[in-house]
C-alpha cells in the first residue's frame, strides 16, 4: 500500500465535494501528478514545480524538458502538464463552435483570441458561416514576421466559395499585444469589401486580437470627413482615447 494513499484520497474527497476551484495551485499540480508519479509525494513535486516556475500559470506555460528536469518528475509527467494549454485551447474553440452564435462580436472575439491571438507571428483567419452564423470552416494564412501578413484574398474567396458561405468573419492578430489598427490594417479591409461584394458573401466583421484584447473594424464613425480607412467602433466594452472601444480584454477584473 502507497503511504500517501491516505492523503490522496483526502484531497479527491474535497475535489469531489467542492470542485477543483477550492484547491490551493500546489494541490492542482499534487493532484494532477498522480497518475503519473504513483509512488512518490507529489506535495513536493508540486511545490518544487511552483518555486521553479513562479506559479501556476508558470508552470504550465513551461516546455516539456524543463518540466522534466525538477526533481521527481517523470517523462510522462511533464508531458501532460506541458499539454494542458493545448487542451484547454482545444476545449474552449470546441465549445464555441457548439453554440451557433458566431453572428455575436464577443463570441467570434473570444474564439479568433484563442485560435490566433498568442501567436508570435502575424496570421489572418477567416470564419466562414452558414445563414444561421454556424462555424462551416476556417481559412488561414500565416506569415513569419511580426509585423504583417499577406492574405492571397483570390485563394481565399476561392476556399470561401468552395465552402459555400453565406458570411464570414475575418481577423488578423498583433504578437504586441497592442490592437490599435494601422493604415494598413484599414486599407486590407477596404480590399476584402470589394472582394466579397459582388459574391453574395457577407462580410460580417473584421477583427484585429492579441494580448487577451480584440477590437472590431465593422462600426464606422459617421462624423462627416472621416477617413473611412480609420475606425469607428463597437458598442461593447469601454471606449479608449483613440476612439474605439475594446470588444473585450481578459485581463479586466470586472
Amino acid at each position: 500500500m502507497n503511504p500517501h494513499d491516505g492523503h490522496r484520497e483526502r484531497l479527491r474527497a474535497k475535489i469531489r465535494k467542492d470542485g477543483l476551484n477550492s484547491l490551493e495551485p500546489h494541490e492542482v499540480l499534487e493532484y494532477f501528478l498522480y497518475p503519473f508519479v504513483p509512488r512518490r509525494n507529489t506535495n513536493d513535486i508540486a511545490h518544487a514545480l511552483l518555486h521553479k516556475f513562479g506559479s501556476l500559470s508558470g508552470v504550465l506555460e513551461a516546455d516539456c524538458a524543463a518540466l522534466a528536469d525538477v526533481d521527481g518528475m517523470t517523462a510522462n509527467a511533464a508531458l501532460f502538464l506541458s499539454q494542458l494549454p493545448a487542451f484547454l485551447v482545444m476545449y474552449k474553440m470546441d465549445k464555441a463552435t457548439k453554440k451557433n452564435n458566431f453572428l455575436a462580436p464577443a463570441e467570434a472575439a473570444v474564439y479568433l483570441n484563442e485560435l490566433i491571438g498568442q501567436r508570435p507571428t502575424e496570421c489572418f483567419a477567416a470564419l466562414a458561416l452558414d445563414v444561421k452564423g454556424n462555424l462551416i470552416g476556417t481559412v488561414q494564412f500565416e506569415s513569419t514576421r511580426a509585423d504583417s501578413v499577406a492574405v492571397d484574398v483570390r485563394k481565399l474567396v476561392k476556399e470561401l466559395l468552395l465552402i459555400r458561405a453565406t458570411g464570414v468573419i475575418v481577423a488578423h492578430n498583433h504578437p504586441s499585444g497592442d490592437v490599435t489598427p494601422s493604415m494598413e490594417d484599414g486599407d486590407m479591409l477596404e480590399l476584402l469589401r470589394s472582394a466579397f461584394a459582388p459574391l453574395d458573401i457577407n462580410l460580417l466583421d473584421c477583427l484585429i486580437v492579441g494580448g487577451g484584447k480584440a477590437v472590431s473594424m465593422m462600426r464606422r464613425q459617421s462624423a462627416k470627413g472621416t477617413d473611412t480607412r480609420v475606425p469607428w467602433e463597437i458598442d461593447a466594452g469601454v471606449p479608449t482615447e483613440e476612439g474605439y472601444n475594446l470588444l473585450f480584454n481578459r485581463n479586466d477584473k470586472n
